[in-house]
């Protein structure tokens, strides 16, 4: 980083104190650093980037996405869900690729008042805004519920009535509130079920996102495509090394170099067939760009067909080719982040006889065109997959040409049960049982791939603490907006600090080899 452009971001009034202090102690090292081996006629630096869901945490993933952008890295994939899903589309749609885009996303997230999104009816709002701004709401309310109860319950007793009627209409003073909850709960299930089981359609956020995407010229899913998915030489990037044989000369040197080693946990044969066809991939070693894409994918999960949908990958199962001439790449979106009974699930019906649609149909599915289902509804994405870090894992790695980067979003709550809990916590009550088995479900794809893929725990992601705040509290203010904006921002500087390009590719080649059985476990004893 220059030092003109140090002293400009300085001057950031978005910037923290703290944020301003560690950019300043660790800009030096970070600038010397090598990121990827793709770069840009402008020297960035390009990456996969994919961010997690987190509702209005967004503001966080706007913050880590600058202090990346400030060090002049870029992307060539982006993926996310639900909040992710937001910035991933406003990547994807701004500017070109090689221009940053933190600062407009985050005027874009700025200037919106996350309240206006909840645009179901007036009770449902003043209710979520009464629970997220008062910690003992129900608390209190089961209070004075309890105490109106039982002063109804005394007023039989206590009161002195002239006649038998009068005594057996006073018995009657408890079920006053009886009566009225269950007209209250009557309604709230008939506005429930008007509403299509959601408090809020979503119709608003759906607009807002529409407006902002045609303002950088994006009315359709096709005009989307054509702007951010290239290919190889139409990327016009140049490897670090050199646009020629550089690339393949390097990859074959490096498997050797982790042969030599590993030499004893090598399997010889599987190296062999590995090795020789690295040797006669006369692909890479006449293109360095080789199967590169650029590509934006957001995540939704459709609980009619019950399975997680990557948009725009797997649209055509949804939309038709013609259909994508002329809808809006905010229903993607929208589809991603309709948190279940917060938002309406959003809906699609399917055009059964178009020829894209039975196509996809017959490709992901393998389904026949009878089969083909009458409607997608769409849930928030992070009910399967929060965090689709997988999307971008490739098993068949030549040799890393660019680094996959991740951003979690989490929460002192989140950190203070990641500690563990004892089985009486546990069991203490039905609903800290039932919350144990929700949570263990939610994105259990995204737990079980890095559970298996540890690698990328260790070198790919970044948290975010996002403090005390609820990641549904859409009242949100600015001071608040700007505090995780700061928390995102501070992450990025600490994964940027302590990343190591060259470390990555060796144990990323690592990861390749022990998936294609070439590494072998070592002959330890074990109880199994």
């Amino acid at each position: 980083m220059k030092t003109e452009n140090l002293d400009k971001i300085l001057k950031e009034n978005v910037l923290s104190g703290a944020s301003k202090e560690k950019l300043s102690a660790l800009h030096e090292n970070i600038s010397s650093k090598e990121f990827s081996d793709l770069l840009d006629a402008r020297g960035n630096q390009y990456v996969e980037f994919v961010q997690e869901g987190g509702g209005v945490w967004g503001s966080a993933l706007v913050g880590y996405l600058y202090g990346l952008e400030i060090f002049g890295i870029r992307f060539l994939k982006v993926a996310g869900t639900s909040a992710g899903a937001i910035n991933t589309m406003l990547i994807a749609a701004c500017k070109t690729k090689e221009e940053a885009k933190s600062e407009i996303i985050k005027d874009i997230l700025f200037s919106w008042n996350f309240a206006d999104f909840m645009d179901g009816k007036e009770y449902v709002k003043t209710t979520i805004h009464a629970i997220l701004n008062n910690k003992n709401f129900f608390k209190i309310n089961a209070i004075i519920l309890a105490v109106v109860m039982i002063i109804l319950v005394i007023i039989p007793f206590a009161a002195r009535p002239e006649t038998t009627l009068n005594a057996k209409l006073l018995f009657l003073i408890p079920l006053i509130p009886v009566i009225i909850s269950f007209f209250c709960i009557k309604k709230f299930y008939n506005d429930f079920r008007k509403q299509n089981s959601g408090f809020n359609p979503g119709n608003t956020f759906l607009q807002t996102m529409e407006n902002v995407l045609d303002s950088f010229g994006i009315k359709t899913v096709a005009n989307l495509n054509e702007k951010f998915i290239q290919k190889e030489y139409d990327l016009k990037l140049n490897y670090r090394y050199g646009n020629n044989q550089e690339y393949y000369t390097i990859a074959l040197k490096s498997i050797e170099a982790i042969k030599g080693k590993n030499i004893e946990h090598i399997d010889q044969t599987s190296y062999r067939i590995f090795y020789e066809s690295a040797v006669g991939n006369d692909y890479y070693k006449n293109n360095p760009f080789y199967q590169l894409r650029s590509e934006y994918v957001v995540i939704t999960t459709d609980i009619n067909a019950k399975i997680k949908v990557e948009l725009p990958t797997m649209a055509n199962l949804y939309w038709s080719e013609e259909e994508l001439k002329h809808i809006s790449p905010a229903e993607f979106v929208r589809a991603s982040m309709s948190v279940p009974f917060f938002f309406e699930p959003f809906q699609k019906r399917i055009n059964k006889d178009d020829d894209s649609v039975k196509y996809a149909w017959k490709f992901w599915m393998n389904t026949k065109p009878e089969g083909i289902y009458p409607a997608g509804l769409f849930i928030d994405g992070g009910s399967i997959s929060n965090f689709p870090i997988d999307i971008f894992h490739a098993s068949d790695v030549f040799y890393p040409r660019m680094p996959l980067f991740g951003v979690q979003l989490t929460s002192d709550s989140d950190l203070l049960s990641e500690k563990g809990k004892t089985s009486e916590e546990i069991l203490k009550t039905p609903f800290s049982y039932a919350g144990n088995i929700i949570s263990t479900l939610k994105g259990f794809n995204d737990k079980t791939f890095l559970t298996k893929h540890s690698f990328y725990r260790l070198y790919s992601i970044q948290s975010v603490n996002c403090g005390t705040s609820s990641w549904l509290n859409f009242f949100m203010k600015r001071q608040e907006k700007e505090d995780l904006f700061n928390r995102g921002f501070q992450a990025a500087l600490d994964f940027l600090n302590q990343f190591d390009w060259e470390k990555y590719k060796y144990e990323r080649m690592m990861l390749s080899m022990k998936e294609k059985k070439i590494l072998k476990e070592e002959d330890t004893k074990t109880v199994g």
